[in-house]
């Protein structure tokens, strides 16, 4: 039995890869400041995620839990398939990315979303039962989930699904990243 012996170099390569995604990542917040009139920033904001290589993301939902009001809505869907519909940069022309998306089924889907609240029940953790049962409404099979509080009591909510297994340090920048959704 041959044992794998790690190579520094590949060390290196993945510690610049990341290094690079993090970089990226820090720039979003300009990138919102500085198109803060476009009306659909959060679907920019999930689309790069999206492309984010180590998220390896198929699908994901973006929510705003408002327990005030019990509600549940959808404000952006990002599904690999349809990124054909739109530029490869979509900062260079937000405004015609938000049309292009107006085309795409699973963001049509999640901007019609709207249920009863998850955090009604228990303010402190949210049911992976009504996760799972929530991800399946949207095509999920095996989903994943954040949450995060956001201004005036509501909550952000992200469930995505990934075609590879996401390592537990970026599982852990995609959760503070998915927070960059708040500002939109």
């Amino acid at each position: 039995m041959k044992s794998h012996i790690p190579n520094p170099h590949d060390q290196a390569e993945t510690g610049v890869r990341d290094e690079a995604h993090v970089t990226h990542l820090l720039g979003l917040p300009h990138k919102i400041l500085s198109h803060h009139e476009v009306e659909a920033l959060a679907p920019i904001v999930l689309h790069e995620l999206g492309h984010v290589s180590p998220f390896g993301l198929t699908k994901a939902s973006y929510f705003i839990d408002n327990p005030d009001f019990d509600c549940l809505r959808g404000i952006a869907g990002y599904n690999k398939e349809e990124c054909s519909k739109h530029k490869d940069n979509v900062w260079e022309d937000p405004q015609a990315f938000a049309l292009d998306m107006k085309d795409a089924p699973y963001h049509k889907q999640m901007l019609q979303f709207a249920e009863n609240s998850l955090h009604l029940k228990d303010e402190q953790s949210l049911s992976p039962e009504e996760i799972k049962a929530l991800a399946k409404i949207l095509g999920m099979q095996n989903p994943s989930f954040f949450s995060w509080p956001m201004k005036h009591g509501n909550h952000g909510l992200l469930i995505f699904e990934s075609d590879r297994l996401v390592h537990a340090r970026h599982k852990d920048l995609l959760h503070k990243a998915a927070a960059l959704l708040s500002l939109c």
